[in-house]
């Protein structure tokens, strides 16, 4: 082979793997600048709708806090002894809580619609679904705690009736235990009741077997001497029955 060729051949493998590099300027890299500034600009607007959103939902809920003061609710259920059953919790907090929740996830939709992730617009869409199903899962235990909390705040004011406290408490477990059955399916779509009531079932089996020979050995030991004293007088009696 000629010089020349071989020289030729070996100038045009040199300018091919030249062309092959991205060098500025080239789309490539034009491409490469412009998903960075859209991805820059979507999160901005995602940030700026987000944000917006919290201050909706921050004005809300001063409005929320407001209408319940004026209504007087949480002064209403002091009033009637059950302002507690919320387990620290006021019922102005609660609603509070769910109202922002609402919001953000309303907001979060409309960012996903805005900046074109489907993700974000699918994931807010289900959250949405599901909240109505918590707010009545929420509002059975609600109800629950409250009717609880005042049963058995009666059941103890009751100083005449014994063991009042370990009634109450009982009591108390029980309309709390079968609110929480009834609330799961509507908390917890994917959880399944049926452990809980078996293991209620469980529990209630263990608690009156130890009640009853607790109250049989109670009995026995209370009732030693009385029927001591009756087998006693009765002696002559036992024997011709024997």
């Amino acid at each position: 082979m000629p010089m020349s060729m071989c020289a030729a051949e070996s100038c045009s493998e040199r300018s091919f793997a030249i062309v092959l590099l991205p060098v500025p300027g080239t789309p490539v890299i034009r491409i490469a600048k412009l998903r960075a500034v859209g991805f820059c600009i979507a999160f901005a607007v995602f940030v700026l709708i987000m944000a917006a959103g919290w201050y909706v939902a921050g004005l809300l809920a001063i409005v929320l806090r407001r209408f319940a003061s004026e209504i007087k609710i949480e002064k209403y259920l002091e009033k009637h002894g059950v302002h507690d059953a919320f387990l620290g919790f006021t019922i102005t907090d609660i609603v509070v809580a769910l109202l922002k929740l609402y919001v953000l996830v309303a907001f979060l939709a409309i960012a996903g619609g805005v900046i074109k992730v489907p993700m974000l617009a699918f994931l807010s869409a289900q959250i949405i679904g599901y909240l109505p199903m918590l707010f009545q899962g929420l509002v059975i235990l609600l109800a629950a705690l409250l009717a609880g909390d005042y049963i058995t705040d009666r059941i103890k004011s009751n100083k005449k009736l014994p063991f009042a406290n370990a009634i109450a408490i009982v009591i108390e477990v029980f309309i709390a235990y079968n609110a929480l059955v009834i609330a799961m399916p509507m908390l917890l779509p994917a959880a399944d009741p049926s452990l809980l009531v078996w293991s209620f079932l469980i529990v209630l089996a263990a608690f009156g077997i130890a009640f009853g020979f607790g109250s049989a050995i109670a009995l026995g030991l209370g009732l030693k001497d009385t029927v001591a004293d009756i087998a006693k007088k009765n002696r002559k009696k036992i024997e011709d029955l024997v």
